[in-house]
């Protein structure tokens, strides 16, 4: 499973409305080929995102591709309006 981990930052004042906005893509995401897990959680006006992938080609697809459902939905509910991305950590997961 190809995992990523990404925090957000919701801007002042635009906490309730990036919280709706979170919930709406996370949505989106989960409906995509290929998406095993989308969760998040919640600290402070941060963030957390942590999403699994059958593997690196398909978040490619789903994330980065300017074409692709994130950034289609990104566009749509202007998420970057109303948060910024601080980072995030991404790689595949380890066999034990």
């Amino acid at each position: 499973m190809y995992l990523v981990v990404s925090t957000w930052e919701a801007l002042p004042g635009r906490e309730a409305e990036f919280d709706r906005i979170g919930t709406t893509v996370a949505s989106i995401l989960r409906q995509q080929p290929g998406v095993l897990v989308v969760e998040a959680i919640k600290n402070g006006n941060q963030h957390v995102a942590v999403h699994g992938y059958h593997d690196q080609a398909t978040y490619e697809a789903v994330v980065n591709d300017p074409n692709g459902a994130f950034a289609k939905a990104a566009a749509e509910y202007r998420i970057e309006e109303n948060a910024r991305w601080i980072g995030s950590v991404r790689g595949e997961t380890m066999a034990h």
